[in-house]
């Protein structure tokens, strides 16, 4: 299989968040990549990309680390998912809302 981060991935990930009408951007990251969500911010009166989970490709344990990101923007592991759709479900649910999706 080819390295993180790839194009394939990268399709995947924005074909996911596209399928449920969320408009996401997605960077590559050294072993993965960082999800920023746009959406249109009422107070500063325009479209904002705030970063919202960054996911990390373990080759080790051939399996994706999930991070969410702090107010003063810091980095935090959240868990460890064997596939990539396990890590993005869990970036979309209402478990984690208040982590990774605080505006949908």
């Amino acid at each position: 299989m080819e390295r993180h981060p790839n194009e394939f991935t990268r399709r995947i990930i924005s074909r996911y968040f596209e399928a449920r009408s969320i408009d996401v951007s997605i960077n590559s990251i050294p072993n993965g990549y960082v999800i920023f969500l746009n959406y249109f911010s009422a107070m500063e009166g325009k479209i904002v990309d705030e970063p919202s989970g960054r996911l990390i490709f373990d080759d080790a344990f051939d399996e994706w680390k999930l991070y969410w990101i702090s107010g003063n923007f810091l980095w935090h592991f959240y868990g460890r998912y064997h596939s990539l759709h396990e890590a993005l479900n869990v970036v979309i649910s209402d478990e984690a809302a208040n982590l990774f999706h605080k505006v949908l």
